[in-house]
C-alpha cells in the first residue's frame, strides 16, 4: 500500500519523536527512570509515535493505574 503524503510526513515525525526519546535515554535503565516520571499521556504519546507492537507493549507496562 503506498502512503499518501500526509501519512508519509506523520509518519517520519513519528519516528524522529521515537529517535529523541531513544538518543535522550540510551540504556534502559535511563528509559525506564524517564518512563516512570512521565504522565500516561506522555506514554501514551510515545506508545503512537513507536512503529512496532514490541514497543508499544514495552511502554504500555510503565502506564499508571488512575
Amino acid at each position: 500500500m503506498k502512503l499518501s503524503e500526509l501519512q508519509e510526513l506523520t509518519e517520519k515525525e513519528r519516528r524522529e519523536i521515537i529517535l529523541k526519546f531513544q538518543k535522550e535515554y540510551k540504556t534502559s535503565k535511563e528509559k525506564e527512570k524517564a518512563l516512570k516520571k512521565m504522565s500516561n499521556a506522555d506514554i501514551n504519546f510515545l506508545i503512537y509515535c513507536m512503529d512496532n507492537i514490541f514497543g508499544k507493549i514495552a511502554y504500555s507496562k510503565y502506564l499508571k493505574e488512575e
